[in-house]
């Protein structure tokens, strides 16, 4: 006997921080707490996506397994796992979903089984498969197989009723790689132990060990196991600000992010991690003839060029969605410090640089010494005039410094090692003639202006000015004052100097490097008090935004931000050490 329904509400995407993210280091899939699949690209993170319809709700495809009538919910993943646990109260009973990507197999498999626990629920399933943007082709490249059988052909709901001890389960694979059914359990037990054991190997530290674990757990889902690219997040066009224009492609691979993950795994003894990404890293620059790009696709190419996708809605009504990233044409001086910084780390931490990293490293810093004098396009990419921008010549001067030390624990020949060491000096007077604000005695966003640039907060942890204690501190203590969007939240630089229409959040990369900064200065008490004010803003899954509305604590921006998880990691690391002493 069928039961009355009441008619459904059109859907709105829920508040990003409900999501979980699922992957398995090929592509990833963001699962809502309602038990919705609303975002997986197949079968890779670049590729079109399968479900979108996070940013196409009217036309993008969801995978949902739900309970109805839900009182209450909590979620999880296992301990030191990726496998994602969501339990539903609801008043007749309790339902869990466990779900994961599976690692190992190619192509990917996505595993869901909802088991009640206690009592009986009620149960919706949609399978809704809608290839590209937008959402129009039904002709799906996987195939799913639930267990028991049911009707989910087009679309089309399917309900029942599961009683204490009962279970569904789906299995999604490629089309052309079947798997049993009975296998769900099984993949999902396998995949648990697969990153327990790689989770074993971390050196954890005696504190927030757990909060390291699964930074590093989340950093590393963020990566291109088949060519070891890092990837900056699993999304497209999720907004800076709900309705504006300021929404990218975030499904490519910056150099700097690369950097920023060798020394984080480093850090915590991953040295297989760490070298794929510097191994990624060398083979990106071996490509190029000139200079190196400020991003590329997950094979180490050249990018599509940005354009906008015409008939998709936008997460709630943001517009333009966009698929490529205009970016990657800038010149961002700033790269190459990054770059160099990733292989010095990895020659000081024992391992070899292979002679066409001893290449790429001779060719980055020569490009620096013929090209620091130009201006730049700077990392926050500004779609303006280039400009002098003081963080850009700080890495700049990095590069040159980090390539001398490198060249010198090589053994490498010393003629242009005398030649980076020369235009180093000369770098380093320029910057602090004229990117120093004098009356407020910090440095400023780009010379010959007053303005301040939160990047600069990762002054204490350049080396750059290491005896000039007062020109640090000041800097830092002025961008805390200045950019604060309350509490422990910054903004980037001053609203609307960017050359973009409207505003945007709080860039949560900033806290963290502002927390490690005060840590550098010495200011124990004030770091570690920031720290666990950013924790607190970090949801359940410690999943982290690009930003964050400083006025609601809603995520904005593309989720999860790799910058922002590796940010964690190197955070816990610096509060450890300050922790220990």
């Amino acid at each position: 006997m069928s039961r009355h329904r009441a008619p459904e509400q059109p859907w709105q995407p829920p508040p990003l921080r409900q999501y979980g993210l699922l992957g398995d280091t090929k592509t990833a899939a963001l699962t809502s707490q309602a038990g919705s699949v609303d975002w997986m690209c197949w079968p890779r993170f670049d590729s079109e996506p399968l479900f979108g319809r996070l940013i196409d709700h009217e036309h993008g495809g969801h995978f949902e397994i739900a309970v109805e009538g839900v009182t209450s919910t909590e979620r999880r993943y296992r301990d030191w796992s990726t496998v994602l646990e969501t339990t539903w109260e609801t008043g007749t009973g309790r339902a869990c979903l466990v779900e994961a990507m599976v690692m190992g197999p190619e192509p990917s498999v996505l595993v869901r089984r909802l088991s009640c626990t206690a009592g009986a629920v009620d149960v919706r399933v949609v399978y809704a498969p809608r290839p590209g943007l937008p959402g129009t082709d039904r002709r799906a490249p996987v195939v799913i197989s639930l267990r028991p059988p049911m009707n989910v052909s087009d679309g089309r709901p399917a309900h029942l009723q599961l009683r204490q001890g009962e279970s569904v389960t789906a299995i999604l694979t490629d089309r052309d790689h079947l798997l049993s059914q009975a296998g769900g359990g099984e993949l999902l037990d396998d995949t648990d132990r697969w990153w327990r054991r790689w989770s074993d190997e971390i050196r954890v530290g005696r504190h927030y060990s757990e909060v390291l674990v699964r930074s590093l757990i989340n950093l590393r889902l963020l990566t291109y196991a088949p060519t070891g690219a890092p990837v900056a997040a699993p999304t497209t066009s999720l907004p800076e600000e709900i309705g504006s224009v300021r929404n990218w492609d975030y499904r490519f691979s910056w150099p700097r992010d690369a950097s920023v993950g060798v020394a984080a795994f480093l850090a915590v003894g991953k040295r297989a991690e760490a070298c794929a990404f510097s191994d990624w890293l060398v083979r990106c620059a071996g490509r190029e003839e000139r200079r190196i790009r400020v991003l590329y696709d997950l094979d180490g190419e050249r990018p599509e060029l940005e354009r906008e996708v015409i008939g998709v809605s936008g997460y709630r009504g943001s517009l333009p969605v966009r698929v490529g990233n205009l970016a990657e044409g800038q010149h961002q001086l700033d790269v190459y410090g990054w770059v160099i910084d990733a292989l010095w780390n990895m020659v000081d931490g024992g391992e070899a640089l292979p002679a066409d990293g001893r290449r790429a490293l001779t060719a980055y810093a020569n490009f620096v010494v013929d090209n620091w004098r130009r201006p730049d396009a700077g990392l926050w990419e500004v779609r303006d005039e280039p400009a002098h921008y003081v963080h850009s010549k700080v890495w700049a001067w990095i590069a040159l410094d980090r390539a001398a030390r490198t060249a010198d624990a090589l053994g490498m020949s010393r003629a242009p090692v005398a030649r980076w060491q020369r235009e180093r000096d000369i770098l380093r007077d320029d910057i602090r003639r004229h990117g120093f604000d004098a009356d407020r005695s910090c440095y400023v966003r780009a010379y010959g202006s007053n303005e301040l640039d939160s990047a600069l907060l990762l002054l204490p942890l350049t080396g750059f000015d290491r005896d000039d204690i007062e020109r640090q501190a000041g800097t830092v203590d002025a961008i805390w004052q200045e950019l604060s969007a309350g509490g422990p939240l910054l903004y980037r630089y001053p609203a609307g100097n960017d050359g973009l229409p409207g505003a945007e959040g709080a860039f949560l990369p900033c806290s963290f490097w502002l927390l490690e900064a005060l840590l550098r200065l010495g200011r124990q008490e004030e770091g570690v008090r920031l720290f666990e004010q950013v924790l607190d803003l970090a949801g359940e899954l410690l999943l982290l935004p690009e930003e964050i509305d400083p006025g609601t604590g809603a995520y904005l921006g593309n989720y999860p931000l790799a910058l922002s998880q590796a940010g964690l990691v190197h955070a816990v690391i610096e509060v450890q050490r300050a922790l220990d002493v």
